[in-house]
């Protein structure tokens, strides 16, 4: 890219002096990098999947872009639907952040960018791969063209991969995480005691009822064919919301008989204290009864020192004996 970018400032630049300084960079220094047929031409890049041949020509007018800023931007907001379209990428592009190298910004520089960008969010997360998918031809937002991504997919091996995760063992979990995991799914449970986890994930698969060709066990864990270990999660969180419904059940019907039993023992008491004042009002309207309770308080004073009078009586007759026992006579 940098020599390109040369290339393009220098006023005697072409092709062929490109492709020269690229063989004198990068022939027989790097294994990537092969030399093409025509040397004045072109090189051979080695990919992943087989080696790519590049033709230099007509590169450096094609790295050029001589469109100004302010151009691209009044171009971009355009009235016109069509021209505004043409130029909608170049209008959200980071003003900022452009380098310029002489007068014109090229094709390389804005690659460039666009490659520390991403490079920038993949670094601030942990992505396992990275595939490039395009979800439509247009680069719309919101705009997804199934057929495009299905065949990008293929293309790609995505879907050669899925075929073959299902025809293997895909998911896997160690003895220990599968009991800890599944063992709620047995009906009767593990028999107490000491069992190793190996035994343990043996006894809880046996007692499952599943298919023996949809699992395998290895030396330190189990491993699942592709929708089996979902189908033991679906199962464990409809296990789970059971047994969450029954002790809901269980805690509600326990508050409501305990509020019950107090509204039962609210209506008894009111049921006694209606007897209490039918009967008070009762007394109160006997003219006997108000005769007694005027009654009552004289009664209670005779009575009163009629005991006083006796305990006098009864002190006195103590002391005498008292006397008795200690003055002989």
């Amino acid at each position: 890219m940098s020599l390109l970018d040369e290339e393009c400032i220098m006023p005697k630049g072409s092709d062929q002096t490109f492709t020269s300084k690229v063989y004198d960079l990068w022939d027989s220094k790097s294994k990537q990098f092969k030399p093409s047929r025509n040397r004045a031409e072109g090189f051979i890049l080695t990919h992943y999947a087989a080696d790519v041949e590049y033709s230099t020509e007509d590169w450096l007018s094609k790295n050029r872009d001589p469109l100004n800023d302010n151009i691209t931007s009044l171009l971009s907001n355009s009235t016109d639907p069509h021209i505004a379209s043409l130029f909608e990428d170049l209008s959200h592009s980071d003003t900022s952040r452009r380098v310029k190298k002489g007068i014109f910004r090229t094709v390389a520089q804005r690659h460039k960018e666009q490659l520390s960008s991403l490079m920038t969010q993949l670094n601030s997360t942990q992505p396992h791969f990275v595939r490039c998918i395009i979800p439509n031809e247009r680069k719309q937002p919101r705009v997804f063209n199934g057929p495009l991504v299905l065949d990008q997919l293929r293309c790609n091996g995505v879907l050669e991969g899925i075929r073959i995760a299902r025809t293997g063992f895909p998911n896997r979990l160690t003895f220990t995480e599968f009991r800890q995991r599944y063992e709620v799914l047995m009906s009767d449970g593990l028999p107490k005691g000491f069992i190793e986890s190996r035994n343990a994930a043996q006894m809880i698969l046996a007692s499952l009822d599943l298919d023996k060709s949809m699992y395998q066990m290895g030396r330190t864990k189990v491993f699942f064919r592709a929708g089996l270990l979902a189908e033991l999660e679906e199962q464990r969180d409809r296990y789970m919301q059971n047994l969450f419904t029954m002790f809901q059940s269980s805690v509600r019907g326990y508050m409501q008989r305990r509020l019950a039993r107090k509204r039962l023992y609210r209506h008894e008491a009111i049921g006694v204290l209606q007897q209490n004042l039918i009967a008070l009002k009762s007394l109160q309207a006997n003219p006997w009864w108000m005769l007694y309770t005027k009654m009552k308080p004289l009664l209670t004073a005779s009575r009163a020192a009629e005991e006083e009078k006796a305990k006098k009586a009864a002190m006195a007759e103590m002391a005498a004996k008292i006397a008795e026992e200690v003055f002989p006579l």
